[in-house]
């Protein structure tokens, strides 16, 4: 009865480490909220919150896009481009002159059968992509203009 109920330890043991190993806890993996929040958040060092929000409006301006509402107190900025991409983008400081800025796009769908009951609405652009290129890499060039003193 005892080489019995020792054997049936062993196995115990044997399955709940098995289980125990084979799921993944992998927590470094990001979550689809936190990957979004990644592609949509750079870091940039300015002298102050004006400044880069200075810099955030010209940049949206460059890239066609016309403002809609510039709220400073708040340091959000919402812009359309061509009536059908709609961006926000918020300023909020993470140290002495550093600040992180937060774009989120979302562009316009119209009823193609994606929508239910013939109706339309706006879908969050997920492609990091579409940030890097289209937002952050103007904002970092209008940032440097803007610190060497080269735009107008």
């Amino acid at each position: 009865m005892n080489k019995i109920s020792s054997t049936l330890t062993v196995i115990s043991m044997s399955l709940l480490l098995c289980v125990t190993a084979c799921t993944d806890n992998n927590a470094s993996t990001p979550t689809p909220a936190s990957q979004k929040r990644i592609n949509q958040t750079r870091s940039f060092n300015a002298p102050n919150q004006n400044v880069l929000l200075q810099a955030v409006l010209a940049t949206l301006q460059d890239q066609g896009y016309n403002i809609v509402r510039a709220n400073s107190n708040n340091a959000e900025i919402t812009a359309q481009r061509d009536g059908d991409i709609l961006i926000s983008v918020i300023v909020y400081p993470t140290g002495k002159q550093q600040f992180s800025v937060r774009a989120n796009a979302q562009h316009f769908v119209g009823n193609n059968g994606f929508f239910s009951n013939n109706q339309t609405g706006y879908e969050v652009i997920m492609d990091p992509v579409f940030y890097q290129k289209e937002f952050f890499d103007p904002l970092s060039k209008s940032l440097f203009l803007q610190k060497e003193n080269l735009s107008n």
